[in-house]
């Protein structure tokens, strides 16, 4: 393949919990293409395991009958992950600092502050069918 290659992953789950179990299986077919290091293949999974979480409980309301889609393009130097749902959205601006101390035993909250803490970018977007979280990461040279 050359430099510039660009393969496309995708995965279609139903908005049901144990879906998530399918995401690390989908992320290491992904990753047989691109080879990021253990840490940041670590940090893809558990950014994306937080998105795919939250469109199902917070987009999708576990309704299954709605779906979330992965959709990863990867290049041997990139990933990039969006995952849609069929939900409204949230206010991200009007989230709750998870690092608050009134917000430090919370048992939820603090997934859009791992993705973005995760991967080098991360972005939402919102229309009429639902929403997508779109989540970049650069491929590190060793140790990453």
């Amino acid at each position: 393949m050359s430099a510039g290659a660009v393969k496309i992953f995708s995965l279609k789950l139903k908005s049901k919990p144990k879906e998530i179990l399918k995401v690390e299986k989908f992320l290491d077919s992904v990753n047989s293409f691109i080879h990021l290091g253990k840490t940041q293949l670590h940090n893809v999974l558990v950014a994306t395991t937080e998105a795919v979480n939250n469109a199902i409980a917070h987009g999708n309301l576990r309704d299954p009958k709605k779906n979330v889609i992965l959709v990863c393009k990867a290049t041997k130097s990139s990933v990039e992950i969006r995952v849609n749902d069929e939900g409204k959205g949230v206010a991200e601006n009007n989230l709750p600092d998870p690092l608050d101390e009134k917000n430090l035993l919370r048992e939820n909250g603090r997934g859009i502050f791992l993705m973005r803490h995760l991967m080098d970018s991360v972005k939402f977007i919102c229309h009429e069918s639902g929403c997508e979280v779109i989540m970049k990461l650069r491929k590190r040279k060793k140790g990453g």
